[in-house]
């Protein structure tokens, strides 16, 4: 019997997936086991693996294309099965399997075909199935998108004749909403500004944004806009950490980096003042015995976290090892979502790229981030025999950024100063 494939959801936050390639042609057999296609969920490339044996019969989504999770695209069967047949009878089984909600409304809802995502809004909003009447979907096989649902029916309306994309437009409705004289505001700014852009602006690209951009953009807006951040800076003297480093790589089978200290020294910290290695989740404040630190790294499909769990149980030569892996495969966009995920504190350097100071979002769920600036000579002064001098010194910005809900000033300055220590005192993080 032929096999509906559908877009799987690989990651909690993973709502939709981009499908990078087909790795079968349509007619080509596969084996249980074999990779068919794969797809950038969230953070990272991942293969999807056939669930049995036969022929590729239909593909439904094009190379590069986009669709929500659990929406069908690819039937596989036997040879000269009828992969449309099989669509329809999925369509049916979905329909049939619609909660309480639709079946309880006013309306005949069972024409109205919702992806898991609309039913979700659908519940979570409390929206009225009879306002979905008449709506022409955008999903499979005609399915009613969570996109579809968020804007009224005369927003719609005027979005159909005007050409606006609802998926663009900023609703000012309750919970988002998309209003009529929001698809107006869009469309008079789309007349105004057209002429303008055509006259003076010469394009180069123009991409959506969505995918994995749009993942990262919306998750670094719900943070900066819903934990109110928290700044802390202080400026280390890296003079004693490069010696320690060069002494250490000179025993050491294993190459130790400024990274692997930083990863080392903010477990050690966070053991020291846990009120930093916390998360707000579902109303309580969860505080970690685990140390699991994420360390960004931009990679080809945007920045991604790999995250070391459990610092505070391992060596730092472990450490070492274990970064190098996850930051090499994170370029590579070969990290599975459990290797990118569960971290109770983030580190951002950007050291090695020159940057003298920079802010950094917090991660949610996490509380806190590190970001560290690069290595610059700097005066600076220092007591001498009882007096003043200005000297030379190697000098590097560390800033923490806190969620201010969670964490006081009092404490993320004890946390910088901590740091700042274990950091020109090396010796310090391993003992």
């Amino acid at each position: 019997m032929a096999e509906v494939i559908c877009m799987p959801k690989l990651g909690f936050n993973m709502d939709e997936g981009q499908l990078v390639r087909w790795c079968k042609a349509v007619g080509e057999e596969i084996k249980k086991g074999e990779v068919l296609f794969e797809i950038n969920t969230d953070k990272t490339t991942m293969p999807v693996e056939a669930t049995a044996d036969g022929v590729l019969l239909k593909t439904m989504l094009e190379e590069n294309e986009f669709a929500e999770v659990f929406t069908p695209i690819a039937v596989v069967g036997e040879a000269g099965e009828d992969a449309d047949a099989a669509l329809a009878a999925y369509g049916d089984g979905q329909d049939a399997g619609q909660d309480g909600q639709a079946a309880a409304a006013a309306v005949d809802v069972k024409a109205l075909k919702l992806t898991p995502k609309a039913r979700k809004l659908i519940k979570d909003e409390g929206i009225d199935l009879a306002s979905l009447k008449g709506i022409t979907g955008t999903g499979f096989q005609g399915g009613i998108t969570a996109k579809d649902i968020k804007a009224s029916p005369l927003a719609r309306k005027i979005a159909e004749k005007t050409g606006i994309d609802l998926s663009a437009v900023t609703g000012t409705g309750v919970n988002g909403k998309i209003m009529k004289a929001d698809v107006q505001a869009a469309a008079g700014a789309v007349q105004t500004a057209a002429p303008a852009d055509t006259e003076e602006k010469k394009v180069l690209s123009s991409v959506p944004y969505k995918g994995v951009r749009k993942i990262i953009g919306d998750k670094l807006a719900e943070s900066k806009f819903t934990a109110p951040h928290l700044y802390f800076t202080d400026a280390v003297d890296t003079a004693n950490m490069t010696a320690f480093r060069e002494q250490m790589n000179e025993v050491s089978d294993r190459r130790i980096t400024v990274s692997d200290l930083l990863v080392y020294a903010a477990s050690k910290a966070l053991q020291k003042f846990p009120g930093i290695n916390t998360s707000l989740v579902d109303g309580n404040i969860v505080t970690y015995k685990s140390t699991n630190i994420g360390v960004a790294v931009a990679g080809d499909n945007g920045l991604i976290v790999p995250v070391i769990k459990n610092v505070q149980e391992k060596t730092l030569t472990a450490i070492s090892e274990e970064n190098r892996d996850l930051v090499d495969r994170a370029k590579e966009g070969r990290l599975a979502p459990a290797e990118y995920s569960g971290g109770t504190f983030s580190i951002s350097n950007l050291g090695m790229f020159g940057i003298g100071n920079f802010t950094a979002i917090i991660n949610p769920p996490e509380a806190a981030i590190l970001s560290v600036s690069s290595v610059r000579k700097m005066p600076v002064v220092i007591e001498e025999d009882g007096e003043d001098k200005i000297v030379i010194r190697p000098m590097m910005n560390i800033q923490l950024s806190v969620d201010h809900r969670l964490i006081d000033g009092l404490l993320a300055s004890q946390f910088v100063e901590y740091m700042k220590e274990l950091l020109e005192n090396p010796l310090k993080i391993l003992l």
